[in-house]
Order: C-alpha cells, then structure tokens, then sequence
C-alpha cells in the first residue's frame, strides 16, 4: 500500500467512523463533549487516583528527550524487553491505570502500523509493545491508556514547536488513533501532547474520533509544561480544548485543593486534575523540568519527593500520574526499581 493510498484509506474510514450512530456508555451515550457533571466514568477516573506513564521509544536509545526522527528505525533494539516487568513494579507500588508512549515526537511507532515504516517492525526488536503492554494491565489488573504526540518532526518536516501541521500528517494522526483503538480493544484513557499544532476543529474531530471507537474513554489534551505551572490546573488552556481531564505536566495541584467545576466559555464543566510526574533528574537542554526518558547517568528522584507528591495530590484532590522509564534494554532498571520500592513503603504508611 503506497501512502498516498493509505491517507485516502484513513480519512475513509475516520469519517465513516464518525457517522455511526453512538454506543452505550457506562453514562449513557457516547458524549460529544467534556461532562458538565460527574460522570460514572469520570467517578471512576477519580476512584483509581494513581496511575503511571511509560516513556520508552526511540529517544531512550539516543539519549535525548527531543528526539527528532533523524535516526533509522534499527536504532530502537531493546535487548531484554519485559513488559510484565513494568506492570508488574507498578503494582507493587500501588498504581491502578498505566499509558504507555505509543508514539513521541520521534515518529517511531512501539506498534506495526498498517503502511507505516518507522515502527517496531522496522526495528531492531519488533516486538509489538502494545500488545505486550495491554496483556500485562489485563494480567496485573491495571487499566490501560496511550499516549500520542502531535509534534513529530519526523512526519512533519522540520522541527518547530508551533507550526500547524500539515494536512498529509494530520489524516495519518487520525489512522494512527484509529489502530489504537481498534486493534487494541479497550483503552481507558488517551493523551494527545503538543496540541497547540492542530486547530479547534481538528482537536474536535480528534476528541470525537477516539469516543467513537472508545466511548468511556477519559481523552486528555496536555496543558504542556509552561502553561500548567501558570495555571495549576484552575483552568483549561483554550489550546488544551477539548478535554476531560486537566493534565498538569510535571505540576502539582494548587494549594487550595482542585475544583472540578470549571467554566469553559459560557458553560462550567466537570474536570478532574491529574498532576502528571516525571521521576528522572532535571533535563539539562530544559533545566525546570525534569527528565522523562532514561538516559545514561539517569537516577531517579529521592523517594521521599516522590511520595510527597502523591501525598499532596490526595490531599488537593487530584489524581496522581507517576511517569517511569525503562532503559535500553527493554526493563525498568534496579535503581528505579529500588527507589519504588521505598516509594511504596512510603505511600502506605
């Protein structure tokens, strides 16, 4: 299949998607918008508190958290990748749902996508981490989400944090999303980054696309890391619209406590907060934020911060999303490991 045929294929199949009538949902019918009240599914959300992230791609095998896309795809070769392993330190330390990185801003793919070739299986391990990583959540009991990034130097072009995307890339963010929530059937939640890219319309039609395909699940539009210390997740970036949940990236929760009910235009509605953490040391080429992908020196922060943000989360009422970082081959290294290890003990006093 070329790629011209593949696009023509997508945007078929987004808009024959978005025509079917809507599907019974733990609330109802499949919402076209955010809740303006407390949903069973955002009960839900709310009920499990503690989740964890995955970043593992092609920036953990090239050291840089901005990885563009410039390398080829047998770049990626895990040597001793156990998924299980993931999942199941998450589980011990307590969390409940989990997202892995199905795609960053490198382009690579951790599933063989159907006419794309920066993806597993043109890896050096194509190994479908998607896969693996939905039967480990069903095993240890975790639900499971994605992630997505919208800025992708490597599909668009040209690295540039705010120039729209270009129509071609766009109908191949909708195919991607589409794989996601049709081959691996159900994800729980889905984060889309960087969404400043693409305009109110195509955020729209993104939010409605993942309904169609996953209607109970919570689709998260990141406020991204300036924004979310401006804001503390008191309100919803117009950039960051729609969504169901304030994503506060690498932030913790006001002081006050977060307040769910948010006014978005002329109407006010339910968002939960998630305080989303990375655990690695400050990122030099960004020295406010902290690492999200291992590298070589990484070490992760002292188990007593780490604790105490899940204890300030659960006290300010919002969700806590701890992200982790497998190294280069495949596994959460025995540092990590040990760091939450104490981490857990911590939380459980």
């Amino acid at each position: 299949m070329t790629r011209r045929e593949l696009l023509t294929r997508t945007a078929g199949l987004a808009a024959a998607t978005l025509a079917q009538p809507l599907v019974e949902t733990l609330s109802g019918a499949a919402p076209l918008e955010p809740a303006t009240r407390r949903t069973p599914v955002l009960a839900r959300y709310e009920e499990l508190q503690f989740g964890v992230s995955y970043h593992f791609s092609m920036n953990t095998f090239t050291g840089d958290d901005y990885e563009t896309g410039k390398v080829p795809a047998s770049t990626y070769n895990p040597t001793k990748l156990d998924v299980q392993q993931w999942i199941r330190v998450a589980k011990e330390l307590g969390a409940r749902y989990a997202v892995l990185t199905a795609k960053h801003m490198s382009g690579f793919c951790l599933w063989d996508s159907e006419g794309y070739d920066y993806d597993v299986a043109a890896s050096g391990n194509k190994t479908d981490v998607v896969v693996e990583f939905m039967a480990a959540c069903k095993e240890y009991g975790l639900e499971p989400g994605f992630y997505y990034c919208i800025l992708d130097p490597h599909n668009e072009g040209k690295f540039d944090w705010d120039s729209p995307v270009p129509d071609g890339y766009y109908k191949l963010i909708k195919h991607h999303l589409t794989e996601l929530h049709t081959r691996y059937r159900t994800p729980f939640y889905q984060l889309l980054d960087i969404t400043w890219k693409i305009s109110s319309d195509q955020r729209w039609e993104l939010y409605r696309l993942i309904k169609s395909l996953s209607p109970d699940c919570i689709v998260v539009m990141n406020q991204a890391f300036y924004q979310s210390k401006r804001n503390l997740g008191r309100i919803s970036e117009p950039a960051s619209w729609p969504t169901d949940v304030i994503n506060g990236e690498d932030t913790l929760p006001a002081p006050e406590g977060h307040d769910p009910h948010i006014k978005v235009g002329d109407k006010t509605y339910y968002l939960p907060m998630e305080a989303w953490m990375p655990t690695g040391p400050p990122y030099k080429p960004m020295p406010p934020m902290h690492s999200w992908f291992w590298r070589e020196g990484f070490k992760t922060q002292d188990p007593e911060v780490i604790a105490g943000n899940y204890r300030v989360c659960k006290q300010r009422k919002s969700n806590f999303l701890l992200n982790l970082s497998p190294d280069t081959s495949g596994r959460l290294p025995d540092e990590a490991v040990q760091a939450l290890q104490q981490v857990a003990k911590l939380i459980r006093k």
